[in-house]
């Protein structure tokens, strides 16, 4: 059951933009970079604001402006949590967000992990890319080692091969040795000194064989866009990032039937905090 039914996706935005401000708000009192991502940065460049169906809001940012941003905890006010699964080990993910304690967002893929469930924006973590094309596809490949070891099981919606992969790797990567290997991962995201390219290493961007990879300038340099009622950060040249994300008909509308949300919603309130739901969806 959802709260309001006709008016969820409305409430939805709402929302989700407040805690854009407040990530922006603690970004610019920190000196840290975000810009846009995804389908929001689509939405900037073709709506000015949300895509009119989407259901969330993307951003990047840097790992090492990511870290910076754990350490600014206490600047946000009382209710914002930086969810990773260091902070928040029940969030089986490898990227971060920004969770609205006051609220609930329980999410079908999501169903009883026992984590923060408020309503959230996605923080995409980007890492250098190295130069070195032997060391890339190391990289590529170790981010599917790496994304298994944090959920602690395998990959879901994969199908049965992908599954079975899973559980061998969790079963050769137990204890003290899966922590290891997550920390050997990270170090080697971080520092394979990569100078011009920047990757996620995370969801559609990346497949066993190869990876999107982004200007590292388009970070260093971002363009300044309106989303509804503010100024945002987005990817330096934003029609070449949009080409590369969805094609050179980005600017198209997508037919009708595709113009969903897409996450599936088990429960949705911004007026109940996930708490109160302890047992029931978590």
């Amino acid at each position: 059951m959802i709260e309001d039914n006709e008016n969820i996706l409305a409430a939805m935005q709402k929302k989700q933009l407040e805690i854009l401000y407040e990530l922006d708000r603690i970004c610019k009192k920190n000196s840290l970079n975000y810009c846009l991502s995804s389908g929001t940065c689509l939405g900037a460049l073709r709506h000015k604001g949300f895509i009119p169906w989407d259901d969330d809001i993307d951003v990047y940012m840097s790992w090492n402006d990511a870290e910076k941003l754990i350490k600014c905890q206490n600047d946000f006010q009382e209710h914002f949590f930086i969810q990773t699964y260091k902070t928040d080990p029940g969030f089986q993910s490898t990227h971060y967000r920004l969770c609205d304690s006051s609220t609930s967002c329980f999410l079908k893929d999501m169903e009883m992990l026992n984590c923060n469930h408020g309503i959230f924006i996605d923080i995409y973590i980007y890492y250098p890319y190295p130069d070195s094309k032997i060391l890339a596809h190391k990289i590529i490949l170790d981010s599917f080692l790496y994304r298994i070891l944090v959920a602690g099981d395998g990959p879901r919606n994969h199908g049965r091969i992908a599954n079975t992969i899973g559980k061998i790797v969790l079963n050769m990567y137990r204890g003290k040795r899966r922590k290891k290997k997550i920390n050997q991962i990270e170090n080697e995201y971080k520092r394979n000194g990569g100078k011009n390219y920047v990757a996620t290493y995370f969801g559609k961007d990346v497949t066993l064989t190869k990876s999107i990879v982004y200007p590292r300038m388009w970070f260093e340099n971002p363009v300044y866009m309106q989303f509804e009622d503010m100024i945002v950060p987005c990817p330096g040249d934003i029609k070449k990032y949009c080409e590369l994300q969805y094609g050179t008909t980005y600017m198209q509308l997508p037919p009708k039937e595709k113009q969903v949300p897409h996450h599936e919603f088990v429960y949705f309130s911004v007026t109940e905090p996930y708490t109160k739901f302890k047992g029931k969806y978590y």
